[in-house]
């Protein structure tokens, strides 16, 4: 199982939540700063596949916060990813919660990234890169 899947240039990412590399969860009752580990894990699964933000043209946000909090406080870190492209298309979902009550916010994002596009250096969080024909 692998949290992105490449299949021909679109690399499917998944389930993204606030983890650490061993899996524990990440600032409890806090959505924004779960938002912002959320596109730094995008970000560096992103250049695994040879990708960045500018290749992501899907996204699909479940949070279980209210609207204005999503509008104030999580939207900002949104906005910093794209800061230097125009973003997907993107569809808000607000929910009633979570497999854990720890977690606030879920992404998952589709990315054309044409294959044989070098992958960046990644930091230590383990990407496991999945290619499917």
């Amino acid at each position: 199982m692998s949290i992105a899947v490449r299949a021909g240039d679109l690399v499917f990412i998944g389930g993204l939540t606030a983890v650490d590399a061993s899996g524990n969860e990440l600032h409890h009752d806090d959505a924004a700063l779960q938002f912002k580990v959320v596109y730094e894990q995008m970000g560096r699964i992103l250049a695994a596949h040879g990708g960045s933000a500018a290749d992501v043209v899907s996204e699909t946000i479940y949070y279980s916060c209210t609207g204005e909090e999503y509008s104030e406080r999580l939207f900002p870190h949104r906005k910093e990813f794209y800061r230097d492209c125009d973003g997907p298309s993107v569809a808000g979902v607000q929910v009633a919660g979570f497999i854990s009550a720890a977690i606030r916010v879920e992404v998952t994002c589709v990315a054309h990234i044409p294959k044989g596009r070098p992958a960046s250096a990644t930091s230590p969080f383990h990407i496991e890169r999945q290619d499917q024909q």
